[in-house]
């Protein structure tokens, strides 16, 4: 029986605009286990003193807490009461770039070489930027499939001041009502990836006081080996 992964992957489009286009292909077979067990690694010195106490405030650090969603179509991106939260941070990462392209570039390169496509079809989202004063739309996104007929684990993310701040969860099928069902499952499948591709990983490092359904509110964080 093939695993859930390999079911979730879908190679490309037979007819266009209609979910039945979607062509499901095997993952490929170097795919990571998404129950793989990554080593805890010591923390990088670029989060070390945000691991003490709850991080309550998106001013205290770089990390986004939450994605958010806009209440209306061209919202004021300064005015935060135009904004609801919708989805915890649960995963941060600290890439070996000296800039926030390059180092958003590091972490898709990890999800594109495990068979992840880039911008899949999705609702836009946005995360607090402390530096900017306001909401900025995700910077890059990632999943297993383009419209995730059967399901699929998928990411937006966010680099401020060099530090990835990275919302991953589990969709359920598109049809007949899309829903997140995992945020605990996806920190793990991010782990296992990036674990296997050599980033050095600290389960459980950062409380983001932002737990939900199956996710403490503890966030990984996951950093790129030198």
């Amino acid at each position: 029986m093939r695993s859930r992964r390999s079911l979730l992957r879908t190679g490309g489009l037979a007819a266009v605009g209609t979910l039945g286009g979607l062509v499901a292909l095997p993952s490929p077979p170097d795919a990571t286990p998404m129950d793989r067990t990554a080593e805890a690694a010591a923390l990088p010195n670029a989060v070390a003193g945000w691991t003490d106490d709850q991080i309550t405030r998106e001013t205290e650090t770089p990390i986004a807490r939450y994605q958010y969603r806009a209440t209306a179509a061209e919202p004021n991106r300064t005015d935060r009461e135009k904004f609801v939260a919708t989805s915890p941070i649960n995963v941060v990462l600290v890439p070996d770039t000296e800039t926030d392209a390059s180092g958003l570039e590091s972490v898709m390169q990890v999800l594109e070489a495990e068979g992840w496509l880039r911008d899949p079809d999705e609702y836009t989202r946005y995360a607090w930027d402390r530096t900017e004063g306001r909401f900025v739309r995700q910077q890059a996104t990632a999943a297993e499939s383009y419209f995730g007929a059967s399901g699929r684990f998928h990411v937006r993310c966010w680099s401020f001041e060099g530090i990835v701040s990275m919302q991953v969860h589990e969709d359920s099928a598109a049809r007949p009502k899309h829903d997140v069902i995992s945020y605990d499952r996806g920190r793990k499948s991010i782990a296992a990836t990036f674990d296997a591709a050599g980033w050095e990983v600290s389960p459980d490092a950062i409380d983001l006081d932002n737990g939900q359904r199956d996710y403490d509110g503890l966030a990984a964080v996951i950093t790129e080996s030198p």
